[in-house]
């Protein structure tokens, strides 16, 4: 029953919290915080005590330092002051970390709209309108009532609401939850102790030169007045750390300018045709004869040779001869070879960049090696030497295509085509092969939609072979019975369906949306 009646007797949460809002006021942080501690340890439910706290815990910690001990005074009894905290500069490990913070709170007041006619201080007006949303405020220690105003608006939801009353009372906020927000003056100092500082990374695209990013963030770095940049050129990524309302607007106009060019797709289709036609006639005579001796003289042997239909025999005596007569053949042979590849693909181009496409194989040349003898040969013996490695180059073959779109205006664009179609010609010199080239430059103007045919990727080759006996195949009318004839066509050609599609609109046509920054002096906080 004692410590009952003491407790009851002690104060009570709102008294400990009335000290303290008295403490408060008095500039004693450290003392207001601990009876906003005590009132909200015997309330815990009361959340009002534990966020007044929260609010000022950062001055107390400042106000507050602990007493040294009487040994520590006996040692140094004129201790120097702290000295300031340096802050280093950022390192990778610290940019791993940013990526893990929480991004800051933000409100989320009722959606509805609300008329408003209030009059009074500012704080009262700041409690009134944070009620009417749901919402609950605090104010910074040194925030000012203010002298009696009036305030009306009509069918404002809470942002509105609230960047007005900002502007009226010369304030600005921070959210510290969802539903609870601190009010402060608006004053440099105040901003440069309570405003959240936020870092954020932007990946940038691909398809920019470091050129146009270095030129992109120097721009955005200007513009907004951003203290800290930093660009990681291996990630290709910036990283921005500076105040909030700094850092959102950044954000922003990254976005709206690293995808400020106009965007195209380009649908593809390749077909590759192959003809090869060949036709061989006529009457195949051999064109080798055999001689065989038809006598015994120096013992010998006669022996008719074989594949062969008869002998003709010449002389007489010691010296005859007989001479291998072969049948003729009647050839008539006729081939014919066609071969269609279609491939179908997209492409993907920014207004103005160059996009490149190989579709082929890449061929390894030799470009250096070592020719000779690798050791030497000495007493019947050979000892190996060091033999150089052979050094290669890859050479693309097939179809390398070079596309630069410009676009005119929303309906029509011009494509500047630069396709080149390189194979093996099939001879060689000294050991490296001969690679054949054809290339193809056209800049048509298409309209969104619209195929275009890039022709003209052409090699043909025609080939009339005639073979028989040495003479007698050049005979009118009798050489086309003694000869054979041959007729090879081949032709390869390439073509090329191109149709544009825009993706983005330029940035002539596009709609921006605003990016409010503020003052100079009274920037914008998020809510």
């Amino acid at each position: 029953m004692t410590g009952l009646a003491a407790a009851q007797d002690g104060p009570s949460a709102w008294e400990l919290y009335e000290q303290g809002r008295a403490a408060e006021r008095a500039g004693h942080m450290a003392q207001a915080y601990m009876f906003y501690m005590e009132a909200s340890a015997i309330e815990p439910k009361n959340k009002t005590y534990w966020l007044r706290g929260q609010a000022v815990q950062s001055r107390a910690l400042l106000e507050a330092k602990p007493a040294p001990r009487p040994s520590d005074l006996a040692e140094a009894p004129d201790l120097d002051p702290e000295p300031p905290v340096h802050i280093e500069e950022s390192t990778l490990q610290d940019e791993r970390d940013l990526r893990t913070l929480l991004p800051p709170p933000e409100l989320s007041g009722a959606p509805v709209t609300r008329d408003f006619d209030l009059r009074g201080d500012y704080k009262k007006l700041w409690q009134e309108m944070a009620k009417a949303y749901g919402l609950d405020c605090i104010f910074d220690s040194d925030y000012p009532t203010g002298k009696e105003i009036p305030f009306r608006l009509k069918a404002v939801e809470y942002r509105l609401a609230f960047r007005a009353l900002q502007l009226v009372t010369n304030s600005f906020i921070i959210p510290i939850s969802d539903k609870v927000f601190m009010v402060a003056a608006d004053t440099a100092q105040k901003r440069t102790e309570l405003e959240p500082v936020e870092a954020v990374e932007i990946r940038l695209p691909e398809t920019r030169t470091p050129q146009d990013m270095q030129a992109l963030i120097s721009c955005v770095q200007n513009a907004i007045g951003l203290e800290r940049v930093s660009w990681n050129s291996q990630q290709n990524t910036v990283i921005i750390r500076d105040k909030i309302s700094k850092v959102l607007p950044a954000q922003a106009l990254f976005r709206e300018l690293i995808h400020g060019g106009a965007d195209l797709m380009i649908d593809m289709r390749i077909l590759s045709v192959n003809l090869n036609d060949a036709l061989t006639y006529g009457i195949d005579f051999p064109t080798l004869f055999s001689l065989t001796p038809l006598t015994t003289w120096m013992n010998n042997q006669v022996s008719n040779p074989s594949g062969i239909a008869g002998l003709l025999s010449f002389g007489g005596g010691k010296s005859l001869i007989g001479i291998g007569v072969a049948m003729g053949s009647l050839v008539a042979q006729m081939s014919k070879n066609l071969g269609k590849v279609l491939f179908a693909t997209e492409m993907r181009a920014l207004d103005g960049q160059a996009a490149t496409m190989h579709m082929g194989q890449r061929y390894p040349i030799l470009s250096s090696g070592y020719f000779g003898t690798a050791g030497s040969a000495a007493a019947g013996t050979t000892s190996l030497g060091y033999v150089p490695l052979p050094s290669f180059t890859f050479e693309d073959l097939g179809l390398t295509l070079k596309i630069t779109p410009s676009l005119q205006d929303v309906d029509g664009v011009a494509l500047d085509i630069d396709a080149e179609y390189k194979v093996l010609a099939g001879s060689s010199l000294n050991g490296i092969p001969v690679i054949g080239s054809q290339v193809l430059k056209s800049k048509p103007r298409l309209k969104l939609g619209e195929w275009a045919m890039v022709a003209g990727l052409l090699t043909t080759s025609d080939a009339y072979t005639i073979s028989g006996l040495a003479g007698f195949s050049r005979i009118p009318y009798l050489g086309a019975l003694t000869s054979t004839r041959q007729k090879n066509k081949e032709r390869d050609e390439v073509l090329i369906l191109l149709r544009p599609h825009l993706m983005s609109l330029p940035p002539s046509q596009a709609i921006h949306p605003p990016i409010y920054l503020g003052s100079d002096g009274r920037p914008l906080t998020p809510l």
